[in-house]
């Protein structure tokens, strides 16, 4: 079961909230890439992408590991499938929420017809 705190999923879904980052998640979910394999696909410094990676790293989103000179980045699936586990969760609670509310309406709108 997930147990976030309201504070780990504004790390979340503030990382996710700039197409810059979510592309780089997109681009983290097919291969590890360098922060220099990362800038090359952008029109922006290494120390740009760098900065958004960092955002995806304190999120959880992706984790960094250094090998010799370089640091590679990885997607860390875990954290989005706890993300998403939760929003099923919130899912399923709205749609029943939806179905008792299609309910009321069907039993309001045949009462109304019986009048009729």
């Amino acid at each position: 079961m997930v147990d976030y705190r309201s504070e780990e999923l504004d790390e979340i879904f503030h990382a996710l909230s700039n197409s810059t980052r979510r592309h780089i998640v997109l681009e983290l979910t097919k291969k590890d890439l360098t922060v220099n394999e990362l800038a090359e696909k952008y029109d922006m410094s290494v120390q740009g992408v760098s900065k958004h990676i960092q955002v995806l790293v304190r999120s959880g989103l992706v984790t960094q590991k250094r090998a010799g000179r370089l640091k590679r980045c990885s997607f860390n699936y875990e954290t989005l499938e706890n993300v998403s586990e939760l929003i099923q969760r919130y899912r399923a609670f709205w749609e029943a929420r939806l179905e008792a509310l299609e309910k009321y309406f069907n039993k309001k709108k045949i009462k109304e017809n019986k009048k009729k």
